[in-house]
């Protein structure tokens, strides 16, 4: 047991890494837009808006594929689709219950589902970041 909770701590830490390196880039390219590119921040926030949330989005597939991968590669589920579908609805918390994992692996999916909760908190908050410098100014005064 104790090494299958190794293993969830090393899933975590690699969702870790791979959203603090898409939040790293994604902010980079942001700042450097409100220097060169701030006429068209202030004219298209929605735009902005819908392309930083999809982008958000490409990190949590990521991290729901390295869970599925993991759970495949350890013979837990039976293929990647079942394991793709159980990591996506484990990771987001939705948990149908379609598809369980035997006994031995219950543990670790408590674990992705902690994980998702914390990565989506994460990401939310950095959609809020920059909704905020997109349309309110630092005096409180909308920008549209």
């Amino acid at each position: 047991m104790l090494f299958r909770l190794l293993l969830a701590g090393a899933l975590i830490a690699a969702t870790v890494v791979i959203q603090a390196v898409f939040m790293s880039a994604g902010l980079g390219v942001f700042r450097r837009m409100e220097v060169s590119r701030r006429d068209f921040l202030l004219r298209r926030p929605t735009i902005v808006t819908v392309v930083w949330v999809v982008y958000l989005i490409v990190p949590i597939i990521l991290d729901v594929f390295i869970w599925a991968s993991f759970y495949y590669m350890s013979s837990a589920l039976p293929n990647l689709e079942d394991a793709v579908y159980f990591s996506t609805v484990t990771f987001t918390t939705v948990g149908y219950g379609d598809i369980v994992l035997g006994k031995e692996w219950r543990q670790i999916a408590t674990f992705e589902a902690i994980n998702g909760w914390i990565i989506f908190g994460w990401a939310t908050a950095l959609m809020m970041a920059v909704i905020q410098r997109l349309y309110f100014r630092p005096d409180g005064q909308s920008q549209q």
